[in-house]
This record gives structure tokens, C-alpha cells and sequence, in this order.
């Protein structure tokens, strides 16, 4: 998870900060999807997020190589079904960013409320 250390009044605290993998629309898509369970077939999720298999398959790459997400490869009869799972790191990287939308959200409507 992104972090950063903020001072105000000589204390110091983690706040969270914007992941840059999560400034796409589409892995953040993927990662929110996944986060909802153990793991997932390749096609339920192309499926849901509306994607082709080459769009995923780049997206996925990416995340991987970030350890977010684990892809594996599970024989199913004759064929080979592609498995993608949420790794700990993702789901911390996740709840980081959305946790620092969410203060962005907040700022925004306290600024408003003080017109």
C-alpha cells in the first residue's frame, strides 16, 4: 500500500496516497472484482469488466508483475482455464487508494460544507 508520512502540528501519521497502477480504469475494475472473492476464472472477468482477452491479458500482465494479482493455469478436461486471484499486497494497494479517493471525497464535501 502507498503511504506517505504527512506533518501537522509536529505529529507525523500515514496517509494514503493514490496508487498509479489504479489511475486505470480497468485494473481497478479488475482488482475491485477480484477483492470480492477467493478467485476468479480469466472469462468471469473479462466477462464482467466488459473487455476483450487481449485488453485483460495486457491489464492482468500488469498487475502481476506488481505482485497484485496471481494468475494460474488449472486443467480442466481437455482444456486449460486461467485462474486470477487478488494477492495480499493487492488488496492492501487497493484499500490504500480507495481510502485515499475516499479523503479526496471527504476534503471536497468539507471545503463545501465551510461556503
Amino acid at each position: 500500500m502507498a503511504t506517505t508520512t504527512k506533518k501537522a502540528s509536529g505529529t507525523s501519521a500515514a496517509v494514503p496516497t493514490l496508487d498509479e497502477t489504479f489511475t486505470s480504469a480497468v485494473r481497478l475494475r479488475v482488482c475491485a472484482y477480484l477483492s470480492g472473492c477467493e478467485e476468479a476464472d480469466f472469462k468471469a472477468v473479462q466477462d464482467y469488466c466488459e473487455l476483450t482477452q487481449p485488453n485483460l491479458s495486457k491489464n492482468v500482465t500488469v498487475l502481476a508483475e506488481r505482485g497484485y494479482v496471481e494468475v494460474s493455469k488449472v486443467a480442466a478436461g481437455r482444456y486449460t482455464k486461467t485462474r486470477l486471484r487478488l494477492t495480499g499486497a493487492g488488496q492492501a494497494a487497493l484499500d490504500g487508494h480507495v481510502a485515499a479517493l475516499q479523503e479526496i471525497v471527504d476534503s471536497a464535501r468539507t471545503r463545501q460544507a465551510s461556503r
